[in-house]
């Protein structure tokens, strides 16, 4: 299993349960002492760097194949919060699609051609309470993780009857 974003909070949670449960996980953060920090007390594999851009995704799911083998499951739970409400800049509203949207799009495009063909394959969207309701004051935050739960959604809708499963994950805090 891979998680991205896992060197602090949520992530760091859900890679800490999953190993605690057995299962072998890759820790994936931008922060790379974190990642290696969550990845020692985990026993987990660290393979730090940027879970959303096309060069940094293609390495990540690279290497963590070499590590697992096949990527059973993907938890896309990296992401950002950038700019406050109309003062939000171009590049706050770039940064917050890039993290909170298109990673998960490309990690898909990279995933489920071999989920595909096996029949079999799980990815699990982090997208917060903000993603069904709305965060006042953050419209790059709301908006995108709003445009991942759809994502996941049309995700499910083509893919489930091929053997992938697709789960939103919105936790409010």
């Amino acid at each position: 299993m891979v998680v991205t974003g896992a060197g602090h909070g949520i992530g760091r949670a859900i890679a800490t349960r999953l190993a605690a449960e057995g299962a072998r996980v890759v820790v994936n953060d931008l922060d790379a002492e974190a990642a290696e920090r969550v990845a020692a007390e985990i026993g987990g594999h660290a393979l730090p760097g940027d879970a959303a851009t096309e060069d940094g995704l293609a390495t990540l799911i690279d290497s963590a194949r070499g590590h697992l083998g096949e990527i059973d499951i993907w938890f896309a739970n990296a992401g950002i919060d950038r700019g406050k409400g109309l003062a939000a800049t171009e590049a706050d509203w770039t940064a917050s699609l890039e993290v909170n949207v298109l990673a998960h799009v490309r990690a898909a495009r990279l995933l489920l051609p071999g989920w595909v063909e096996r029949g079999a394959g799980r990815f699990v969207v982090t997208a917060s309470a903000a993603g069904l309701l709305t965060m006042l004051g953050s419209p790059t935050y709301s908006v995108s993780k709003h445009a991942a739960v759809a994502f996941a959604e049309w995700l499910s809708a083509t893919y489930r009857h091929r053997g992938v499963i697709v789960q939103v994950v919105c936790p409010r805090g």
